[in-house]
């Protein structure tokens, strides 16, 4: 299941990195989205961390934030 939540999220994060990529006008606000939603995830980490009856969440939000960064990372290596 960690995994499966690994590779859409780096797909996602590959995916967003390549449309606003081709769309050069939509670069900004894409940056400050994808900013955001790692933010977001941050924060809800702490809640998370809290509660130590339910670790699959905190696995399931570790997992989907790192393979969204790996994936926009993967592609801004594309452009160099």
């Amino acid at each position: 299941m960690l995994l499966i939540v690994l590779l859409s999220t780096f797909f996602l994060g590959n995916a967003i990195a390549t449309l606003t990529g081709a769309r050069s006008f939509l670069d900004p606000p894409a940056a400050l989205l994808c900013v955001l939603a790692i933010e977001a995830a941050i924060r809800l980490r702490g809640p998370l961390l809290r509660n130590t009856s339910n670790r699959l969440g905190l696995q399931l939000l570790d997992m989907s934030r790192v393979g969204f960064c790996y994936g926009l990372l993967l592609e801004g290596f594309k452009l160099l």
